[in-house]
């Protein structure tokens, strides 16, 4: 099955916009302890869990309604409980990454640089790689 362009195209945005907070996270992650990005380090606590949760509702609009209609009852509903499983995780990760940034931000943060950039690259990982099994379902025809 092959989604409206429109669709696509809304999806891909949000993919795009996700992966760049995924950039700025992975450039903060880089340059830690010695140099900390605040401008970044804002931007992504500001836009990063409201960036994720809009494309968890595109692709439940979308992309879950698609897997639905092309693959058998079981196999889709397996598929969409797992990525709503993966939505839940990324979404109390977002939560937590945010709140660490805003730490940084403010000078407080209880956690050594080397757990920060564990945690950062973690998250980005993760997220990169839930959007590439996105895109290849969308390029497979779900």
């Amino acid at each position: 099955m092959e989604l409206p362009l429109p669709e696509q195209n809304a999806l891909e945005e949000g993919y795009q916009s996700l992966l760049g907070l995924c950039d700025r996270l992975e450039a903060i992650a880089d340059s830690l302890p010695r140099r900390i990005d605040t401008a970044s380090c804002r931007v992504v606590a500001e836009r990063l869990s409201s960036t994720l949760l809009t494309v968890h509702r595109l692709e439940d609009e979308i992309l879950f309604p698609a897997i639905t209609a092309a693959r058998c009852r079981d196999d889709g509903q397996r598929l969409i409980e797992r990525l709503r499983d993966e939505h839940r995780h990324d979404g109390k990760a977002a939560e937590q990454v945010a709140r660490v940034l805003n730490e940084l931000l403010h000078g407080r943060s209880p956690h050594s640089w080397e757990a920060i950039g564990y945690m950062l690259r973690a998250f980005f990982e993760t997220v990169r790689r839930h959007v590439a099994t996105e895109r290849l379902l969308l390029a497979e025809r779900i």
